[in-house]
């Protein structure tokens, strides 16, 4: 993941209702998805998106990434590997591709294997699912009645005296 100190926005605190409309959808926030094989991490470097402005959940119950199969197999993402996952329905056995997830309002990006899941066929409204190993480097505030939920980066290093 590449960090960089953003706030953004992923609650509906602005619309009327805000509280209910977090309840019923849930963190959400924008990201740009695809694999472009020449992206280099670092120096500011952003992937070419196949597809841009899905939503993505925010989910601290879940520990990786996650991408819609659907919406992978429609890309053309490469597979790259085969792993279980467990969730609800129990374990089962989920693609794992080759894929950049890019969240433009934090100015980060996830990339390597990341497994789909059925989310869309599953009634979601998520194209992915950004998990604790996204969340790890950030600092969630969520306001419930309000309907407010604001990630922070870090705080940047501080030079050495």
């Amino acid at each position: 993941i590449l960090r960089r100190v953003m706030d953004a926005e992923c609650g509906f605190h602005t619309e009327p209702n805000g509280s209910d409309l977090l309840g019923l959808h849930r963190p959400t926030i924008l990201v740009d998805i695809g694999f472009d094989p020449a992206f280099q991490p670092g120096n500011d470097a952003v992937p070419v998106a196949a597809i841009t402005n899905m939503p993505a959940l925010v989910d601290t119950g879940a520990s990786e990434t996650y991408i819609d199969t659907a919406l992978a197999t429609a890309l053309g993402l490469p597979i790259v590997d085969q792993e279980t996952v467990s969730g609800s329905a129990g374990s089962h056995t989920v693609d794992v591709y080759l894929a950049q997830i890019h969240v433009p309002s934090l100015e980060q990006t996830i990339w390597g294997r990341i497994a789909g899941v059925n989310l869309i066929a599953g009634g979601q409204t998520h194209a992915a699912l950004l998990g604790r190993t996204f969340l790890q480097y950030l600092v969630m505030h969520y306001d419930g009645p309000t309907g407010r939920v604001t990630l922070t980066g870090p705080e940047p290093p501080q030079p050495a005296a």
